[in-house]
């Protein structure tokens, strides 16, 4: 590459890294907390930080309900964004924002690897981070953009522990096993989902024996257990129960039982077809642009039977399909589930745009970018992600905590209320200055959880007696109607609002109640 070219591909890595770090935080404090699962994990860190117990996940101003939902790492995250950066949204969404731009970064750095051309490992990062489905994901705090991160540096040190003239093989493999935990720390099980993909990738190649049957698996098993299952073997054993609750909620209850009623069967699957090929615009229109040869090469029956002799596309091929089909025909099934195979297809748009790539750069000389076109299209698609992020967060809706919170604020009794929902989970009130949220049911199949909701008769047998005011939030009018009636039949003197998004509000003041 000449010295000019030289420059301006140094410029335009540095300013893909910029674009990446923009995307990842830029605008995360816009938007309040949304239910349920951001209040879930927020609440859930802000109990743990203010009772000092790092290990077992708790929920609410008293700790009374477990959440064992998931695995500690990310309330972790959470909690370290909120002591560096102060509790603010910016801060809950800092670590979630962090890992978007790790994997981003990972992204290229195996793309680098495997075909060793810098110019597509940039462009694979770049393309990652500006896909629909990671760049959403990176904007709300779930597990899934964190373990996307494990799973991608443990594929890529797989790779690098594979390669024909790899050095350091067992380093690599060692790492490999504490991404693996790490992932394992942060979702459970589905940090093994793409260690399928790897498997099969040794299966085809005929090296799972080579690989495995090795003094340093020992070690990579030792690693991996005491990171990955370390906390569950602690938790398994100070909470009754858990055990046979993680079984049931994080192997049995996904993979197999419907209980969970997420998309379950075969037809479930077809969630991911919009999931794969809206999830990855704009570069799903390479893909569009590439459909003959795609046709020829997926149709190809030499290709499919002569991927051994090709181990780069075989291992993109395994990374991408094994852990789909896993995915496909587990019970469980949400969009998110698929990103950790997203890497993948960011790595194959850029060797599908590779010869563009190509043709550019060796056109550039320093003072003119002849890249323009390309440029100004990515500058417009990052403004347009950009703006979509500040207009859903400035656009009302019933899922956003602060809202919700500043609605209330205006009718709570002063003094300490405990705020009771129906159906509704709104940790995210925790966030914002609430003294306790308890969420109950009138549902007789509430959501399986190691804490289930208890039903809303008994919570009100219990109100005259907690000692504080109380707050009902009701979401439906049928159960506000249902409310209504048991207040009045309890003999219970209440005040009703009316809410926007259809909520009710029946407040319970202390004085107000009828002790006979």
């Amino acid at each position: 590459m000449p010295e000019s070219c030289k420059s301006s591909f140094i410029l335009i890595t540095v300013l893909s890294i910029l674009c990446i770090v923009l995307l990842a935080f830029a605008f995360q404090g816009v938007r309040g907390i949304w239910q349920p699962d951001e209040g879930y994990y927020v609440g859930t860190a802000l109990t743990m930080m203010k009772e000092g117990n790092l290990l077992i996940p708790k929920i609410g101003e008293d700790g009374a309900e477990i959440f064992l939902e998931k695995p500690p790492m990310l309330y972790w995250g959470i909690m370290a964004g909120l002591k560096a950066l102060g509790q603010s949204e910016f801060g809950a969404r800092a670590f979630n924002a962090l890992c978007y731009c790790a994997t981003a970064l990972a992204v290229g750095a195996l793309s680098l690897s495997l075909f060793g051309d810098k110019r597509t490992a940039v462009a694979s990062a770049v393309m990652y981070a500006t896909m629909v489905i990671p760049f959403v994901a990176a904007n709300f705090i779930t597990p899934d953009t964190a373990l996307t991160l494990w799973t991608t540096l443990a594929v890529l040190c797989f790779w690098k522990s594979t390669m024909p003239d790899a050095t350091r093989v067992r380093m690599w493999q060692l790492l490999m096993c504490v991404a693996v935990g790490l992932g394992f720390l942060t979702k459970g099980p589905a940090a093994l989902i793409p260690c399928g993909g790897m498997f099969a990738y040794l299966l085809v190649r005929r090296r799972v024996v080579q690989f495995f049957i090795t003094p340093w698996a020992l070690v990579g098993i030792v690693i991996f257990c005491l990171i990955g299952l370390g906390w569950y073997v602690h938790v398994s054993l100070k909470v009754p129960g858990a055990a046979s609750y993680f079984f049931d909620n994080e192997v049995w209850g996904r993979l197999v039982s419907p209980k969970y009623r997420r998309n379950p069967g075969l037809g479930g699957a077809l969630i991911y077809l919009p999931v794969i090929l809206l999830g990855t615009l704009p570069w799903s229109g390479v893909w569009w642009e590439k459909r003959d040869y795609l046709r020829r090469t997926l149709l190809c029956r030499e290709l499919w039977f002569g991927l051994p002799s090709y181990p780069r596309v075989l291992f993109l091929v395994c990374w991408f399909f094994v852990p789909m089909i896993i995915l496909s025909v587990a019970s469980s099934k949400l969009g998110l589930y698929a990103l950790p195979v997203f890497p993948a297809l960011a790595i194959i748009s850029a060797q599908l745009y590779r010869e563009k790539i190509a043709v550019g750069l060796a056109n550039l000389r320093l003072g003119v970018f002849t890249l323009w076109k390309p440029a100004t299209l990515m500058a417009v698609w990052v403004v347009a992600l950009m703006l979509a992020k500040v207009g859903i967060a400035r656009y009302p809706t019933r899922n956003d905590s602060r809202l919700l919170w500043n609605q209330l604020s205006g009718y709570l009794p002063r003094g300490d209320c405990e705020i009771v929902t129906i159906d509704e989970q709104v940790y995210g009130l925790l966030f914002y200055g609430a003294m306790e949220t308890e969420n109950t049911t009138m549902d007789e199949r509430p959501y399986p959880m190691f804490t289930p909701p208890h039903p809303f008769s008994e919570e009100l047998r219990d109100i005259p007696t907690e000692g504080h005011h109380f707050a009902i939030v009701v979401e439906k009018e049928s159960d506000a109607l249902r409310v209504e009636e048991l207040l009045n039949g309890s003999q219970i003197n209440y005040a009703k609002q009316l809410l926007p998004f259809t909520r009710s509000l029946f407040t319970i003041e202390e004085s107000n109640l009828d002790y006979e």
